[in-house]
């Protein structure tokens, strides 16, 4: 189960489907203002504020300042980027799903459909017996997927790539 192959297979589509794209960097700039913001409140009103409100406020603060300059230097300064399908607009998430090994049949079926309503309502397992990696819009507009086997301490792939275009109508193999 490598996320990484999943990915490049994925970017290699045809059109330009889903690409490699940094995120959006307001949401740490936006934690580290309010953790700055609240280390000002408390230098400016120490003398009115008690001890255990400005504790909180140095703590909190600066915890939301520390928070928001990490993810501003990992996502500014990271060497990869995650998958953006380009059509939905949006990030894609990763699922597993796992079942049990009496289900591979069903699970590798309903892959080589493009059945993805009926993977997601089968009963699933604790362990990862059969392993469905996918990656997946919320909107389920595209849904790239691959069933696995854990066998002799390892990943084996039991399909091969298959994704699934819902607005333009398409689905197909990935190799």
């Amino acid at each position: 189960m490598d996320k990484i192959k999943i990915c490049e297979a994925m970017y290699a589509l045809p059109g330009g489907v889903v690409v490699r794209r940094r995120k959006s960097l307001v949401a740490p700039v936006v934690l580290f203002a309010v953790g700055a913001a609240l280390l000002v409140l408390n230098s400016v009103y120490s003398a009115v504020l008690t001890n255990n409100m400005r504790s909180a406020l140095v703590f909190i603060g600066a915890c939301l300042a520390l928070t928001g300059a990490i993810l501003c230097a990992v996502r500014g300064f990271g060497s990869t980027g995650a998958p953006y399908y380009s059509a939905g607009r949006c990030y894609l998430g990763y699922d597993e799903l796992y079942f049990d090994r009496s289900e591979i049949a069903a699970v590798t079926e309903s892959i080589a459909a493009g059945n993805l309503s009926r993977l997601l309502t089968m009963p699933r397992a604790q362990v990862p017996a059969v392993t469905v990696c996918m990656y997946r819009s919320r909107d389920n507009g595209f849904v790239a997927m691959q069933a696995f086997e854990y066998v002799d301490l390892e990943y084996r792939p039991l399909t091969g790539g298959f994704f699934i275009e819902r607005n333009a109508a398409c689905g197909g193999v990935i190799e």
